[in-house]
């Protein structure tokens, strides 16, 4: 009986040492293990969150992605990549991509976009996109663009005095496109010091400028979470991007080829609809802007000599684009003469910043599309800004043949030559 007793009390005592061991765990492996639990069901919930977004491959095929203007979608090259027409080629730009077909009815969507020209357009940028912005775009996209012509819109705003709007661009960065520029191994390290210089002074955080460089390899490790992160925030626009796109019209559902646009029958019905749309002013500008803005005028005492920032960060853009093998066409935005004119911005002081412009590009090679001859042009523009009616057609049209490598009355740098303007375009009459 004693032995069995014994053997009880032995058997019990051994049950009770390990039951007295797990609870004299000392403070540090109850943390330990607290902390690998805290990671596992952190982990379960980051796979759950990211298996709940969005996905930035091919999306719905019958719609058409490359014009459209949404918050989330430039800065999402994967997405962009994804979904880009085999014809499309890349144009950075800001708001003048807003302009959408129930404003000007020729905008790029219409006059590219619903036929099979074998040209199109893919919008990267939104408004306050500047030269700084769209280099560190075209070193994101760059080496991926299968069509290496690409256009650059450049506004004259940005060249305002105090280099336009450059405060916002830290609200404007954006870190998954400069993550893809700066690990990017065909730019040169003078051109990415130059951006992170640029982008330090301009008020990005260094933390995330060193991760995105991988500094070391704490910031490699930062570069993971941000990284992470940035991808969440843009997966998560995708679905109102997609709600966005236009359905193919079906000239492109059919894809057959629908030849040259016929751009004096669309310059024609852009002078005709700019007049209907403009009745109710004499600056041809479209009437509900003139109705809410004629009294706006930021314009007023500007000058474009004071902006050498934004002039070394465009001349930066096409250092990237010939990094890279990018073909670029600058697209020379005229000011709305007879508004500029009212603002006292002299004529002498537009011709210097269009000629400044021009030397950027010659010193770069790059060609350009000169529309300065276009100040006066009745409907060039819809507001006092962006491109309108006539505009777009002349812009759709200098693209069309720099893609194609036919001389064009606005095309000039490069092998192009010099830039009879508007005096020697067909249809020229302002």
């Amino acid at each position: 009986m004693r032995g069995e007793k014994d053997s009880g009390e032995k058997s019990r005592g051994t049950g009770g040492v390990t039951a007295r061991s797990r609870h004299r765990l000392g403070p540090g492996t109850r943390l330990l293990l607290g902390v690998m639990a805290g990671l596992v069901l952190a982990g379960v919930g980051l796979l759950a969150l990211d298996a709940l977004l969005p996905g930035n491959g091919p999306a719905d095929p019958t719609k058409l992605y490359d014009y459209v203007y949404a918050d989330g979608k430039s800065e999402n090259a994967d997405f962009v990549l994804a979904n880009m027409s085999d014809d499309s080629h890349l144009c950075l730009g800001s708001s003048e991509f807003y302009i959408s077909k129930d404003k000007v009815s020729m905008c790029p969507q219409a006059v590219f976009g619903e036929n099979v020209t074998g040209v199109d357009m893919t919008f990267v940028g939104q408004g306050y996109d500047q030269s700084l912005w769209q280099a560190i775009a075209a070193g994101a996209y760059g080496s991926r663009v299968r069509n290496k012509k690409i256009m650059i819109v450049v506004s004259p705003q940005w060249f305002f005095k105090g280099n336009g709007d450059q405060d916002k661009f830290e609200s404007k960065f954006s870190y998954s496109l400069y993550r893809a520029f700066a690990q990017n191994p065909g730019i040169s390290d003078d051109t990415k010091a130059y951006v992170r210089r640029r982008c330090q002074e301009l008020g990005v955080d260094e933390g995330q400028l060193a991760a995105a460089s991988h500094d070391t390899p704490l910031d490699a490790v930062d570069d993971w979470f941000f990284s992470l992160a940035d991808s969440w925030r843009l997966r998560s626009q995708v679905p109102n991007i997609v709600s966005l796109a236009p359905s193919k019209s079906p000239a492109r559902t059919a894809g057959e080829p629908t030849g040259e646009p016929d751009w004096d029958a669309l310059l024609a019905e852009a002078r005709s609809e700019g007049a209907a749309a403009s009745a109710s002013n004499d600056y041809g500008v479209y009437d509900d802007y003139w109705e809410r803005n004629h009294q706006y005028m930021p314009e007023l005492f500007e000058n474009f000599h004071e902006a050498d920032s934004e002039y070394a960060d465009l001349a930066c853009l096409l250092d990237v684009c010939d990094e890279l093998g990018l073909d670029p066409m600058v697209c020379i935005l005229p000011v709305h003469g007879p508004w500029y004119d009212l603002a006292d911005v002299s004529v002498s002081e537009r011709a210097a910043y269009y000629q400044r412009v021009r030397d950027v590009c010659d010193e770069a090679g790059a060609a350009y599309a000169d529309f300065s001859s276009c100040e006066y042009e009745r409907y060039f523009l819809c507001d006092t800004v962006h491109p309108g009616w006539v505009g777009w057609v002349r812009i759709e049209r200098a693209f069309y043949d720099f893609v194609n490598g036919c001389d064009d009355d606005f095309l000039g740098g490069a092998d192009f030559g010099d830039v009879p303007g508007l005096a020697g375009s067909s249809g020229g009459d302002a």
